[in-house]
């Protein structure tokens, strides 16, 4: 008997795991959907914006292992900068690429090892997804809610090939300690762990378990400090849901033993394992910086132990008083206020890094109003309401998991409150919080998201007996003689044991006389499964298939630019000045770095934004001189977007308001409203609009050398992106005598290397003693496959007197050289 009770469980051990596997798989699948698309030419292509940064990293790392990039040259050029961004993400980057490599890898296998990475720690995160749900609920909601996780939009378009960025660890090594945490406290409450058990520890061994888990826990902690710079925020959430059970505890008479010495386990195991990873990445000295590695997340972690016993102590004094529970939460939030006044007081530098942090996680700051995905989660960046970034992340999960929440919110009430439970409302609710705040931390609410519908799911199945009815239709139409047989002779022992031939009947005819299955039901429970995995799996398909997010205009620009322009020193060792910087905007930084090879001004980091913005948005060529020579800038690149769409973050950042360039209206349609902006005169005064709309015509030290060909060679619209490299140069000066107070124009025919013909046009007025300057940055002598001349220089002046034929060389444009052309006088023209 105890033989035939064990096959059960063995196959159902067995079961799990071979659905555990096919969980992964199908993460492992989802993620790398993405992978033809952005290999397509061979090479490997990269997602977003900031994964070519953690490329550069990688590749800098894997030939220099273990040491990191955390100063570069390239960026904030020309003062350089300091990487904000721990290492351990680009670590374990240039780590693969050397497994892979066998030691030695070269830039493809460093460049694959980046793109495969986040695959890799995207599908180990089903892991702790499982633990979690088996450990609040049970181990079938576990693998459901695995398995949509595996494919929730949110976390594949995070983890996909290509997509190289921390905000995969960040998901894994933080949904990794909240799991051991649980685990934690769950075995710790189970047992009744206390201070006066651990007299038994000797004798009793499992008592020690959930401090191991705990201390597991602050493993995985530490390493998130290693990470992110946001990881203080995830870690100081122990002490908040240990307030928030210490409270529970005392309203229901429970001693918080338990709470407070898994919470003390992990958050010490925290610092002993973040002291040696910060005393080795900190910068020099004591600094204390929230926003670099440094020994503030050393203090901070002790602030949270001081804190921990600070809940543990009042809670002990508040049970032995016997008062109320409620002055628990009450004095505690309290002590909290009087200690953020304390630090006003007495460490403005800690209350500054605390106070932005709360601001950064509201999705409040400086600049971080002009990131989109830092916008809120229902909102759009006009600030209307907006449901579409939540379905594009979560599809109809997240109207389950809303219903979900309320639900196991409404199971937990009373005595059937467990930590484990609480652990995961609350964790729950702070994550909501981020994510309702910037809609960037989707990736860490799709957690939560998966689990909380696997539970709703597997509650609506259960109602449906989805399972009972899926093996009634495996079994239908399939009695087969062995069948009969084997219930004969369970009915022969059942008459045996009861003596009755009516009851041994009874006993054995249910298997084949059971009704068939209701298809209804059935209908029912797969329409539900669909309604969760079908438009997730649709949504992961739909990003694979559109996983290139670098612009082609911009991968044949920069791609150009590296191949035609003088070469800088120090790439790969960014510890000197290179010999000059290139501006555009802070979007395409980080493209300009890894692609194009060359120092960006501002990156990604919103490093010389301001420079940035005001170069742009100057309508003064003498104010726009200036940035360029401070900057020591060479190249100037321009995109169709800065003209319009990103035209508005330009201006908030030089500190303009968008109302002085457009003329923004409502106005109404057949289809309803349409907003309607129409471009001001200051609009057209632009840096940005002269360059690239006008292709820098009437400017004197600018001059296009390459537009991306991708849309003229495919015929695209004129709304299509265009990407244009802009020469500052010194430019030769076309000088000479014309009737005073007259108008001078210098004109140039010129074609781009996409085959499109423009014109050049400088003008001058003449001072009292008829002399003009004009600065021109075009050559006549350059007949080559770029942008080249077609036509030799002509001044007019007046109505019909022009000067043509004037030549100008490379020579006189790179070194300034005075040309002169003289008009004839005529007294005429002077009245």
């Amino acid at each position: 008997m105890r033989h035939l009770e064990s096959k059960p469980s063995t196959y159902s051990s067995r079961f799990k795991i071979i659905s555990l596997i096919a969980v992964i798989a199908v993460a492992f699948l989802m993620r790398m959907l993405s992978y033809a698309s952005l290999t397509a030419d061979g090479g490997i292509t990269f997602t977003g914006f900031d994964e070519f940064y953690h490329m550069r990293r990688i590749l800098y790392t894997a030939s220099s292992f273990p040491h990191f990039l955390n100063f570069d040259t390239y960026l904030n050029y020309p003062y350089g900068f300091e990487i904000g961004w721990p290492p351990f993400f680009d670590l374990l980057g240039a780590m693969l690429a050397i497994i892979l490599g066998g030691g030695q890898p070269d830039t493809h296998t460093v460049e694959f090892a980046g793109a495969l990475l986040p695959v890799l720690l995207g599908v180990l995160t089903v892991i702790p997804v499982y633990v979690v749900a088996a450990s609040v609920f049970d181990k079938k909601i576990g693998l459901l809610g695995a398995f949509i996780f595996a494919v929730i939009p949110a976390h594949v378009y995070t983890s996909r090939f290509g997509a190289v960025d921390h905000h995969v660890a960040e998901v894994l090594l933080s949904t990794a300690a909240y799991a051991f945490f649980i685990l934690a406290i769950k075995l710790a409450g189970e047992r009744k762990l206390s201070l006066s058990s651990l007299k038994n520890i000797s004798s009793d061994k499992k008592l020690i378990n959930p401090l191991l888990l705990a201390a597991a826990s602050g493993l995985f902690f530490s390493l998130l400090i290693f990470t992110w710079v946001g990881a203080p925020a995830l870690i100081g959430f122990v002490v908040l849901y240990a307030l928030v059970q210490a409270t529970l505890d005392l309203k229901a008479g429970k001693e918080s033993d338990y709470l407070f010495m898994c919470s003390t386990a992990a958050l010490f195991a925290t610092l002993l394992f973040t002291i040696p990873l910060s005393a080795g990445a900190a910068r020099q000295g004591l600094e204390m910086s929230a926003m670099y590695l440094s020994w503030f997340q050393v203090v901070f972690v002790l602030i949270l132990l001081t804190g921990i016993f600070l809940l543990w102590g009042f809670s002990a004094y508040i049970s032995k008083k016997g008062m109320d529970w409620k002055y628990y939460p009450g004095v505690l939030i309290l002590v909290f206020g009087s200690g953020l006044l304390f630090l006003r007081i007495f460490s403005v530098e800690y209350y500054a890094f605390i106070i932005e942090g709360l601001r950064f996680f509201s999705g409040k700051g400086e600049y971080i109003g002009t990131v989109v995905e830092a916008v809120p989660l229902f909102l759009t960046s006009q600030g209307k309401l907006t449901f579409a970034p939540t379905l594009g992340s979560f599809g109809l999960s997240f109207l389950a998991a809303l219903a979900g929440f309320f639900l196991f919110g409404l199971e937990l009430k009373g005595e059937k409150s467990k930590p484990e439970g609480v652990f995961f409302l609350v964790w729950t609710l702070f994550y909501a919080y981020l994510t309702f705040s910037q809609r960037r931390f989707s990736y860490l609410f799709a957690v939560n998201i998966s689990i909380l519908t696997a539970y709703i799911l597997w509650i609506l199945l259960e109602s449906l007996d989805f399972g009972k009815e899926v093996n009634k239709l495996a079994k239908s139409g399939k009695v087969t003689e062995k069948d009969l047989e084997s219930a004969f002779q369970t009915g022969k022992r059942s008459v045996s044991k009861t003596n009755s031939k009516s009851k041994t009947r009874h006993a054995a005819e249910p298997k084949i006389t059971d009704a068939g299955p209701d298809y209804f039901k059935l209908a029912s429970g797969v329409a539900l499964i669909g309604l969760i995995f079908v438009p997730s799996v649709w949504l992961g398909a739909t990003f694979a298939k559109d996983a290139v997010s670098i612009d082609p205009e911009w991968q044949d620009s920069l791609e150009w630019l590296e191949a035609s322009t003088p070469a800088t020193s120090y790439y790969l060792e960014p510890s000197e000045t290179p010999e000059y910087g290139v501006l555009s905007w802070w979007d395409y930084g980080n493209w300009i770095v890894y692609v194009g090879k060359r120092p960006a001004v501002s990156n990604n980091f919103q490093t010389g934004i301001e420079d940035s913005a005001r170069f742009f948005i100057t309508d003064s060529e003498k104010e726009a001189k200036t940035i360029i020579e401070k900057l020591n800038v060479k190249y100037v690149i321009t995109d169709t977007l800065m003209a319009e769409g990103k035209f508005s973050a330009i201006t908030t950042i030089a500190g303009k308001n968008i109302g002085d360039y457009y003329e923004v209206k409502t106005a109404k349609e057949n289809a309803g409203l349409k907003t309607v902006a129409t471009p001001k005169h200051a609009l057209l005064q632009t840096q940005v609009y002269k360059l690239h709309k006008l292709d820098g015509t009437s400017l004197g030290n600018y001059r296009l050398i390459h537009e991306s060909t991708i849309n003229s060679t495919e015929n695209k619209n004129s709304k299509e992106n265009t990407v244009k490299v802009f020469e500052y140069v010194k430019g030769a000066t076309i000088s000479g005598t014309a009737s005073p107070n007259q108008s001078v124009m210098a004109t140039l025919e010129l074609s781009s290397n996409t085959g499109r013909k423009f014109t050049y046009q400088k003008g001058d007025v003449a001072d009292e003693n008829g002399i003009f300057e004009i600065t021109v940055p075009y050559s006549t002598e350059n007949t080559g496959k770029g942008v080249h001349a077609t036509s030799v220089y002509s001044l007019t002046t007046g109505k019909n007197s022009t000067i043509a034929g004037i030549q100008v060389t490379e020579s006189d444009i790179l070194n300034g050289n005075r040309i002169e052309s003289n008009f004839p006088f005529t007294e005429a023209e002077n009245v």
